[in-house]
Order: C-alpha cells, then sequence, then structure tokens
C-alpha cells in the first residue's frame, strides 16, 4: 500500500496478475483483504492499493488485523509526484491553479506539504508493522523496467512467465494544452469526477455524461494553440528544492545512488 502516480497501474494491471507462488488481490477488492487472506492461510499473498492522503488511516487499519505483513512503498521524487497529481486532478475536472493544488507556502492546498514527506510515511509505517518497510523508487522503474520488476520477483519470491507480461509503455500523458482547454471549460461547467457512491441510476448516468464530456474536451483540445505551461517550471523548481534534502537521504538510505 501506498502512493498513486508511481507506476502502481502498470503493477497492477500488468504484472502483479500474472505472478506464480503467490496470491494477488486486484486493487478493486481491496475491501475484501480480511475474507481473502482468511481463505489463503497457507500461501503467500500480495495486496496492492493505492491511498496518498488516506495512507496513514488505511495503513493503520490493516496493520491492527495483520501487524506481521511486510509494507512494500514505491516513491516518486516529490515535484513529478505532485505535478502528476496535479495533471489527473485537472484531467478529472479541477478548476484551481497549481497553487490551490498545494501551497508550499501558506499549506492552504489540496494536497498538504506532509504529504510528501516521504520519511515520516516511512517512520509511520514501521511502527504499525512488524517488518521492516521496503522502499522502492519510481525512476529506477522508468531507467530499467526488467531490473525494477526482477527487484518486484525477488521481494516476493515469486516467478513470472515473461512471455505473459506486456511490457509496453501506456499512452502519452494529456499534453498541457489539452489539460488547460479542458480547465477553461470547467471553469464554466462543473465537470469534476464525484467519488463512487452505492448505485444509483441517474448518479451513474451524470458520471458516464460527465467522464465522456471531459474526453471529448481533452480530444478537442489536441486542436488548441496554447503555448501557456499548466505548472510553471519555476513552481516545480521550488518543490524540487524544498524537498531535496529530504529525498537526497532516502536515496542514499535505500538504494545509495544519490
Amino acid at each position: 500500500m501506498g502512493l498513486g502516480k508511481t507506476g502502481s497501474t502498470f503493477l497492477q494491471d500488468r504484472f502483479f496478475p500474472r505472478l506464480m507462488d503467490i496470491d494477488y488481490l486486484p486493487r478493486n477488492r481491496f475491501h475484501r483483504a480480511h475474507s481473502f487472506i482468511a481463505n489463503h492461510p497457507s500461501s503467500a499473498v500480495l495486496i496492492s492499493r493505492e491511498f496518498d492522503q488516506q495512507l496513514e488511516g488505511e495503513a493503520r487499519k490493516f496493520a491492527e488485523s495483520f501487524p506481521q505483513a511486510r509494507p512494500i512503498i514505491v516513491l516518486r521524487r516529490p515535484d513529478t509526484y505532485i505535478a502528476s497529481q496535479y495533471r489527473r486532478a485537472v484531467k478529472n475536472g479541477f478548476r484551481g491553479r497549481f497553487e490551490d493544488f498545494f501551497d508550499l507556502d501558506q499549506d492552504k492546498g489540496h494536497f498538504k506539504q506532509s504529504d510528501l514527506q516521504y520519511d515520516k510515511q516511512i517512520e509511520m509505517l514501521s511502527q504499525l508493522f512488524l517488518q521492516p518497510v521496503t522502499v522502492l523508487f519510481y525512476e529506477d522503474m522508468k531507467a530499467d523496467l526488467n531490473d525494477f520488476l526482477e527487484t518486484w520477483l525477488s521481494l516476493l519470491s515469486a516467478r513470472v512467465d515473461w512471455s505473459t507480461v506486456n511490457l509496453k509503455t501506456k499512452h502519452a500523458s494529456y499534453t498541457d494544452r489539452q489539460l488547460l482547454f479542458l480547465q477553461g471549460i470547467a471553469a464554466c461547467i462543473d465537470l469534476r469526477k464525484r467519488p463512487r457512491q452505492a448505485f444509483n441510476p441517474i448518479s451513474f448516468l451524470m458520471r458516464i455524461m460527465r467522464a465522456s464530456l471531459r474526453y471529448s474536451l481533452l480530444f478537442i483540445g489536441k486542436l488548441s494553440q496554447s503555448n501557456q505551461q499548466l505548472i510553471s517550471s519555476e513552481d516545480l523548481q521550488r518543490v524540487k528544492e524544498a524537498y531535496r534534502p529530504m529525498w537526497t537521504a532516502l536515496r542514499r538510505q535505500y538504494d545509495n545512488k544519490g
């Protein structure tokens, strides 16, 4: 369990389901974790779910029942992590500026400064679970995917038939032009993605309509001629510098790559 935007979708959809010698619970069935583990008392179990801002609360609940679990977390450099989170939020209809999403000055953003304090998150997991925390890095996945996946196999004592794993990169991210175009329309029309609730026909139809409109606008946004940046390079540099000491220390501690 850990953070989103760290390659988790690739792992959860393409890699973990193909593993042998371990039973994997798909992310959309996390709510069934207790019964899943109870039904596999003599086998190794892998459960993967990203929580981001809910990490501590969800980890605490899980640790109350399974303190012997081995926590594994994948981290991503703070500036690229928060940029990716903001881009996803805009894709889902977020209307605010980057400063409204993450505020380095007064900490009034949707994401808080503590959400990027990975050292504190590792310390929290270490206190909750009996097993030591294993820390991996998204940047290593991008640099050498095969080596990164081999690391997972070693950690999990698992095997995989590589011919069944799709290693192709996913589609490219949406461009700044597309996201800015969508955000401009979202300023006038509420296109925000709603949390999933108990099934309701009207809510379901509205959810589908909003999603269809968002993706249609993103497609149309390809025609935009705007050269504006969604996030200024200065803002990202500030985030990078603010968390540089922590990030450098973590890289040195967990992989000696600096």
